[in-house]
């Protein structure tokens, strides 16, 4: 009989979910330094000058992804219908011991390579592929080398499973397969990609649930709560509404259809009043444009470098540059620190392009000081909702076709324009009687 090694030894209490409980792995993970530095990588950046509660920090997040996808994978491998039996391990059995481990430390890992104030300055240091690679050459890392040898010399039986790398998995599980792609050109097995979604899924993943959750709780902000008990336990692996059993998605019973509707309108919601609401827009700006001009390339120079930055350390920083006109990104640092004469945001309207600002600034003959903008790359909008539900627990329909109020809730996020208060009113003209052509 297999062991059951992930019988848990140790618990740790939080806000959210209560007791989290973890094996003698996750600890020595949890303790390393590159987990112990997410203590002090607040979750929602510099949100918390306009909503005092969100001091919370990627630390707990990450431990509420890994309880929330435990719950997840426990759940898909136990309710597995006739059509994909073949395809999902057996509760207990060496491969769902393996991919359950694997999933959980890569819970633990999936944001090991956020930057100071998570995503406040990311397209400025880390371009498109963003935090999830130097989540992997921190996974690489001298510092969790020990834990990965631990790793791969306890569980003898594996076995059953030499040809696979954990700690690969672990590292594929953990930023997706886009990223995954992009950085080696390799795809994911059907089953690596089910399992990986749990996680970093745009619709079902932990990771998602848990931020909305933690971050309506920390800042009062209600609409950002739902049921998602009832969306985990209504998850399935599903044959495809195109394809049949040919291809598995993951999806949902069609007694969890509300809670899918009730966890995109959250998104929604959580979006208008919190990650794209304008205040907190505007002292993101001032942050982003000042660690811009503060630490340059500097933060990329080598793994202790990364490690030894974190919110603290911008925090004393921008101190100090308030405090002294001769540092780089001084007036930024006197918006954040005195909160005082602080750019205003302003969403622009959808068909605005970034030409019509352009002959703006040059009528106004304003300086590149007193106006800036964030134009979102044109993308075609991901097909979220093509996800499968099971109507009678036996014929599959897109989630599209089930639901009309999924169909109707909004999914893009504005572009946004930062103009100084002293030529904000020109502004504010301009938008009101800019029409389209």
């Amino acid at each position: 009989m297999v062991k059951d090694f992930l019988q848990a030894e140790k618990k740790i209490y939080d806000s959210v979910h209560g007791f989290i409980p973890f094996d003698e792995f996750e600890k020595d993970l949890i303790d390393s330094l590159p987990f112990q530095r997410l203590h002090y990588i607040h979750q929602l950046g510099i949100a918390y000058l306009v909503y005092p509660g969100a001091t919370h920090t990627r630390f707990e997040h990450s431990l509420g992804v890994m309880y929330l996808v435990s719950l997840m994978f426990d759940k898909i491998c136990k309710s597995v219908r006739a059509d994909v039996f073949h395809f999902v391990p057996r509760k207990g059995s060496t491969e769902y011991l393996y991919w359950r481990r694997v999933i959980r430390i890569a819970a633990l890992c999936h944001d090991l390579g956020h930057l100071p104030f998570s995503h406040v300055a990311e397209k400025d240091f880390l371009g498109q592929l963003g935090h999830e690679t130097w989540t992997l050459k921190i996974i690489d890392s001298p510092y969790l080398k020990p834990i990965w040898e631990k790793l791969r010399n306890v569980p003898t039986y594996l076995e059953d499973l030499i040809e696979r790398d954990i700690v690969e998995d672990i590292k594929k599980i953990s930023v997706g397969e886009e990223i995954w792609k992009g950085v080696t050109g390799q795809s994911f097995t059907p089953w690596e990609r089910i399992v990986s979604e749990l996680i970093t899924g745009d619709f079902f993943g932990a990771d998602r649930i848990d931020y909305l959750i933690r971050d309506a709780r920390s800042t009062g902000v209600v609409y950002g709560l739902f049921d998602y008990h009832q969306l985990i336990e209504m998850l399935r692996v599903l044959p495809s509404a195109d394809h049949g059993a040919d291809e598995l998605q993951l999806g949902i019973d069609e007694n969890g259809l509300e809670s899918c509707e009730a966890l995109l309108l959250a998104r929604h919601f959580m979006h208008r009043r919190i990650y794209q609401y304008s205040s907190v827009k505007a002292y993101n700006f001032h942050l982003r444009r000042f660690m811009h001009a503060h630490y340059s390339s500097k933060l990329l120079e080598s793994i202790d470098d990364f490690l030894s930055l974190s919110d603290t350390d911008v925090i004393s920083s921008l101190n100090k540059a308030a405090k002294n006109p001769a540092l780089p990104g001084h007036e930024d640092a006197r918006c954040v620190i005195y909160r005082q004469q602080r750019f205003r945001a302003i969403a622009l309207p959808e068909a605005m392009a970034e030409k019509d600002l352009k002959e703006f600034k040059t009528r106004e003959k304003m300086p590149d000081g007193d106006i800036d903008w964030e134009f979102h790359k044109i993308q075609p909008p991901p097909d979220r909702l093509s996800f499968p539900v099971a109507r009678r627990h036996v014929i599959i329909r897109k989630a599209r076709e089930c639901s009309d109020l999924l169909l109707k809730v909004p999914s893009k996020k504005s572009n946004w324009v930062f103009i100084s208060p002293e030529r904000d009113l020109s502004l504010i003209e301009f938008l009101e009687n800019w029409t389209s052509v």
